[in-house]
């Protein structure tokens, strides 16, 4: 099974994929992947932080995050695509798991309930 990116948005910079940031070297925000599997309609929803390495902190965590030296949107949806490339697999519940080594899954440790 393969996945692919159904949509995207970011609350804080909307359109994201034409937003031009001032200084493209001085980026950090959250932004939301909608990704499912090739064929069928809807998926589940997977965040990602975009930064610049200037905004790092040496002691912060840079895991769900995709550093760049410079913003580009392009860049960000290449990156992306190389984490849909490494994630294909037997069933949505096999991919969404590995998605989930570079991409904060909505459903992360859910756990059902068992009364």
């Amino acid at each position: 099974m393969k996945p692919e990116i159904k949509n995207y948005d970011c609350t804080d910079y909307d359109p994201i994929d034409t937003y031009q940031f001032n200084v493209p070297c001085d980026v950090d925000f959250w932004m939301n992947f909608t990704i499912g599997p090739v064929g069928f309609d809807g998926g589940d929803n997977f965040q990602v932080r975009v930064a610049t390495y200037g905004t790092i902190g040496l002691k912060e965590s840079i895991q769900y995050c995709i550093l760049l030296d410079e913003y580009s949107f392009s860049q960000v949806l290449s990156k992306v695509s190389e984490f849909l490339a490494k994630s294909e697999g037997q069933n949505w519940d096999e991919v969404a798991t590995k998605l989930a080594e570079y991409m904060l899954w909505e459903f992360q440790d859910y756990k059902p309930y068992n009364g």
